[in-house]
């Protein structure tokens, strides 16, 4: 495994497989449970991984030049924005009753937008995945 793959796993391999272990708690629990506010909070457990999760990236970015923190907020910034601009429109075609959209296609929708803005932004500044593991301070 190559360093840039290694060090990725050791900052956030923990705080993934936390969610992901909680997440199939908690859907495994909610199904068996009656509706009502322990249900929503059971559905609300991983919460706190996604916290974990996203205080670990930005920890990762901190840690990058400055280049490379402004190709990340670059993308984040354009990801975001298209990704609301997206689902805004879903959401009326939704009320309109044009289509039936559910929500969680919101999720599908930023992630695809936040890696279609990545590889734009890379590759406007013709900056590639290898370089940054150059990069990236110790």
């Amino acid at each position: 495994m190559n360093k840039q793959w290694s060090r990725y796993l050791r900052d956030v391999g923990p705080p993934v497989l936390t969610y992901v272990a909680v997440v199939v708690a908690s859907s495994l629990l909610a199904r068996r449970m009656e509706p009502g506010v322990l249900r929503v909070l059971v559905a609300a457990l991983p919460l706190p991984t996604i916290i974990w999760l996203a205080y670990a990236e930005v920890a990762r970015l901190r840690k990058r030049d400055e280049l490379r923190q402004r190709i990340e907020l670059e993308a984040m910034t354009i990801g975001f924005g298209l990704s609301f601009g997206v689902i805004v429109m879903l959401v009326f075609l939704d009320l309109h009753g044009a289509v039936h959209i559910p929500l969680s296609v919101a999720a599908f929708v930023m992630a695809g937008c936040l890696l279609a803005a990545q590889i734009w932004v890379r590759a406007r500044y013709r900056y590639g995945w290898l370089q940054s593991d150059r990069d990236e301070k110790p």
